[in-house]
């Protein structure tokens, strides 16, 4: 189905949720983005998912508990609990267990908007107002397997992420914050009060995250009711459709369901069948909490929580809490005591082997329910699962890690020489002389290294193919030895390797040697013609979340914004005359997918699967914080005598590598000045210092010879720009 066609169908089942309730003391926004307060009262709006009395062919056991526990009959809307929270009585908010008997304070009331009835109806092309139903809080459910998967992001055995850097929030929320607290300056107790539901600990702040409301909504007309469907399974790379109403309660008419869209970047718990809950990229704005959230084919996948975000940037990971998670909230432990008829209970110890029997492998060796068989669910081609598992977790010691590519099926892996050789692209020092990036918790202890052990591989640094003398070879030593995780599907697989080549020019390119190949492995395959601008593509790396994390590498989506290139005759080195009307060679891809700290080293895909790129690099603020969707890759044109080294062994292909080229250092150094393609006058022009770049470079490796020699150097280094 088209978006357009998903987003029609979408409609029906998406609304917003609005609570309206007394606020003398303007203290119930706390932690959101945005809010409304008049004349003592406060209104807060969030997005919903809306089932309309027979929209599902099988409601969960949870729902239809809940709905008999009230004598509800009519339909439900289903959002984010942190929107009823703040008007819980107060016993309830300070801990609320009572999840089927939730009381909101006097005057609080409740509203759904949904779209008119003709809206809702796919086959007309008849639209209506929105309009406002009642609604009434009929329970308060915490999603424990979504809390876990949430917990093991923020906090886990061996965590590379500190507990106190992560929180679950929108970025703009801190904003708001200082301003109630600086309007409404109120007692500490107060603030007791409400420490239950902003308790920035891990344990509380995963499951706060993940607990949603469930909604009574009166009225609601279920005549032409459409069924939807749910989908049972997702994985990296599937497309995504998200429904929601951004800043909804400012301005209903601008915002109420609006649409992003976007892919499946990675699933939790790692390595099962059934996930609790999906990281997605897509871009999404504060209020979009509890949208719906479908697949290509219209199918329910779960609904969009408050994102992952890293405190003191804008970063924001969006996650999703999957239906299935939603489903089984409830154990039949809880549902007996509750009085739900055993027969329909659920064991726990056994769902996940029921689901896999009621589903049948695909020819993708993927579980595929036997409801879906004739949906064609996945959207993923085979190539680009099998370019997936191409891509490699490499980590330098204790310090630092990043991606790698495997090039063929002895074990040659491609990733960045910054990873190895950090100082000479002003980034973070496998020396430790630094501070780190993409770097391991400084705080971890000592059992935690297990983690990080190669399995049943040695080291063999004799084997390694000589490359003169690199600083990072210079003072090697066992901590700082470098290893290779491969993934392949619940496998993770830890082998050491060493360093082959790393590239004394201006492309930021290195090459490892896996020591041992302890499975087979799948090698890339490369596309030398350039994308244009405007192609779709796909950046796979392992950004962000480090070794510990236990997650695979993650997906995100974009196109090929710029294209930059040269005359070929300069990056051959055979001309000293720039040919500015024969722009013929492609040295620098940039892209608007997302690519975060420890992508270094990924690849960049075509929508078959094919590498088009090296990821290098992405821009940054002039306050130094990155700019996730404006980043650089090598085009694999300039790569050509890596893949050349690959198929033949022969080491003097790499020497073209080596060279200095005046003309890639100006373009990879971004001095918007300095190019020589445009003619600036000599007052102005600082083109003289950006083309000597390459030699300063070739002066600077051959100078350095101790660590006393890179200490001073970074004393007067160069600023990067990227």
């Amino acid at each position: 189905m088209a978006p357009r066609e998903v987003a029609a169908a979408a409609r029906g089942f998406s609304a917003m949720a609005r609570i309206v309730g007394p606020d003398p003391k303007a203290v119930k926004m706390r932690r959101h983005a945005f809010h409304l307060h008049q004349s003592g009262s406060t209104t807060l709006s969030a997005s919903a998912l809306l089932l309309p009395p027979g929209s599902l062919a099988e409601p969960p056991p949870l729902l239809d508990r809940i709905c008999a526990a009230h004598g509800h009959a009519g339909g439900v809307a289903l959002t984010s609990a942190s929107l009823v929270e703040p008007f819980l009585v107060e016993e309830q908010r300070n801990s609320p267990s009572q999840e089927l008997q939730p009381r909101l304070v006097p005057e609080a009331h409740l509203d759904v908007l949904v779209e008119h009835e003709e809206s809702r109806n796919i086959g007309g092309g008849k639209t209506g107002a929105p309009r406002w139903l009642s609604a009434r809080l009929l329970a308060i459910v915490d999603v424990q397997a979504s809390a876990d998967s949430v917990l093991s992001l923020l906090q886990h055995e061996g965590s590379l992420i500190r507990s106190s850097s992560w929180d679950v929030c929108w970025s703009l929320a801190d904003v708001n914050q200082k301003q109630v607290d600086n309007d409404a300056r109120y007692s500490l107790e107060s603030n007791r009060k409400n420490a239950y539901a902003e308790s920035t600990e891990p344990p509380m702040l995963a499951k706060s995250a993940t607990r949603i409301a469930i909604l009574g909504v009166s009225n609601l007309n279920s005549s032409n009711t459409r069924c939807i469907n749910v989908s049972l399974m997702q994985q990296r790379g599937d497309s995504l459709l998200i429904m929601g109403s951004p800043f909804g309660i400012l301005s209903p008419v601008h915002f109420f369901n609006s649409i992003s869209v976007g892919v499946v970047a990675n699933c939790l718990p790692p390595g099962t069948a059934r996930s609790s809950l999906l990281m997605a990229d897509v871009h999404c704005l504060p209020g979009m909490e509890g949208a719906p959230v479908f697949d290509k084919n219209s199918c329910l996948v779960g609904m969009l929580m408050k994102p992952l975000r890293q405190r003191g940037s804008s970063t924001e990971v969006q996650l999703v809490i999957t239906w299935d998670a939603i489903c089984n909230a409830w154990n039949s432990d809880k549902l007996e005591r509750i009085g739900h008829p055993p027969s329909e209970l659920v064991d726990e110890k056994s769902s996940d082997c029921k689901y896999k029997e009621s589903c049948v492998a695909d020819k993708h060796r993927r579980f595929v329910p036997n409801s879906a068989n004739n949906l064609n669910q996945y959207d993923v081609s085979p190539s680009l699962t099998e370019a997936i598992s191409s891509v490699v977790l490499v980590t330098v010691g204790e310090t630092s890690w990043a991606s790698g590519i495997i090039l063929n099926k002895n074990g040659l892996i491609m990733t960045n020489a910054h990873l190895l050789e950090p100082w000479r692209f002003g980034r973070t020092s496998s020396l430790g002389l630094q501070n780190k990036i993409a770097s391991f918790s400084e705080h971890t202890c000592g059992g935690e290294n297990n983690l990080l052990q190669p399995q049943q591989c040695k080291v063999s640094n004799e084997d390694a193919v000589k490359h003169e003398l690199s600083l990072f070879n210079f003072g090697l030593k066992k901590d700082r030895a470098i290893s290779v995780r491969l993934d392949h599907g619940e496998r993770k697989t830890w082998c050491n390797a060493s360093v082959v080549f790393i590239s004394k020019g201006p492309l930021d390119v290195a090459l490892l040697q896996m020591e041992k190949t302890p499975i087979e492995l799948c090698a890339i395959r490369p596309e030398f013609v350039c994308p244009t601008a405007g192609s779709s593509v796909y950046v796979v790396g392992h950004g962000l979340l480090g070794p510990r994390s236990g997650l695979s590498s993650s997906l995100s989506s974009g196109v090929v914004s710029k294209i930059v290139k040269i005359p070929s005759t300069q990056h051959s080195q055979l001309s000293s005359v720039v040919e500015v009307n024969n722009m013929d060679i492609p040295v620098m891809l940039q892209t608007t997918a997302a690519v975060h700290p420890g992508a270094s080293g990924g690849v960049l895909l075509d929508s078959l699967g094919r590498m088009v790129g090296l990821i290098t690099s992405n821009a940054k603020h002039g306050g130094g914080s990155t700019i996730p969707h404006l980043n650089f890759s090598i085009p694999c044109k300039s790569l050509e005598m890596v893949f050349k080294y690959s198929a033949k062994g022969d080491f003097k292909i790499l020497e073209q590598l080596d060279k200095p080229n005046e003309v890639l250092s100006s373009v990879w150094a971004l001095a918007p000045t300095s190019s020589p393609f445009f003619s600036t006058s000599p007052e102005n022009g600082r083109g003289g210092k950006v083309l000597e770049f390459s030699k300063f470079l070739a002066d600077k490796q051959e100078g350095l010879k101790s660590i006393k020699d890179i200490e001073a150097f970074l004393r007067d280094r160069i600023p990067s720009k990227i």
